[in-house]
């Protein structure tokens, strides 16, 4: 039995006018809510049968699409290229989807359509831990994992280069430590002499980077090139006590404190 797919999107957050126009939140989320069992909060989209076979990178260019369920009334969501909101009940393991309001952007090359046909109706739903499944019938249709923390401003604290040296932090960048900021489906900070920019798209704790462009200064000492080397790279991610942890091709490279 062929089952569908959907598909939700790392794009941007839901516009607060889409919540001003709507009638008042009921049980808006708190602290206390938020528990591992709890359907609450924002999910990222982890698999889909995806058209053409093709990977969710793929797939979802602009960024991974994602759930954000704000109350048990209410919920944002983005398909990959389109921003929604709109109504929804839970009751049990079931969720009912209402009508849903959504932007009318066209995006190419992204697999919108079929998220937003599938987002309607009566689901059921499991979570475990991080991880929440819909399921439509008796058929798994898509599994989603709750959002981490890699958004905000990142400062490089460790780094491990190919040559293996034992060159401390300071001596390989002696006249600032390399940043990186993520927003949105954007990447932007600095290599310890240049800056640099680009996209990225996360899905799970996959990590692609994409198109990154640095300025070309000349800085004598700075091992920007093996920084560059490592981050263009990168393939995974982690969240540890705190800190971001990024794998290149599956080996640990840099870790970084939150600024």
């Amino acid at each position: 039995m062929k089952s569908s797919i959907l598909k939700i999107s790392f794009a941007a957050i839901l516009a607060t006018g889409f919540l001003s126009s709507c009638s008042t939140v009921t049980n808006p989320i708190s602290n206390n809510q938020t528990s591992k069992d709890s359907v609450l909060g924002r999910w990222e989209l982890d698999y889909i049968m995806t058209e053409g076979g093709k990977s969710l990178s793929d797939a979802y260019p602009m960024g991974v699409p994602y759930l954000d369920f704000v109350s048990n009334k209410m919920l944002n969501a983005s398909d990959g290229c389109n921003t929604m909101g709109g109504g929804i009940t839970i009751e049990g393991n079931q969720i009912t989807f209402g009508n849903m309001m959504s932007t009318m952007k066209a995006c190419e090359g992204v697999q919108d359509t079929n998220f937003k046909s599938k987002l309607q109706g009566k689901l059921s739903y499991a979570v475990d831990g991080d991880t929440m499944t819909l399921i439509q019938g008796d058929i798994a249709i898509m599994r989603f994992k709750r959002a981490g923390t890699l958004a905000g401003t990142w400062e490089l604290e460790e780094f491990i280069g190919r040559d293996r040296s034992a060159k401390s932090l300071d001596d390989r960048f002696p006249n600032q430590k390399p940043t990186l900021t993520f927003q949105n489906n954007l990447v932007s900070g600095n290599d310890g002499c240049n800056n640099l920019t680009g996209g990225f798209v996360a899905v799970g704790n996959s990590l692609t980077v994409k198109n990154i462009a640095t300025t070309r200064m000349a800085c004598q000492g700075v091992d920007s090139d093996a920084f560059g080397e490592r981050f263009n790279n990168v393939n995974k991610y982690e969240i540890q006590n705190g800190k971001l942890v990024l794998y290149a091709n599956d080996v640990k490279t840099m870790v970084f404190k939150k600024k």
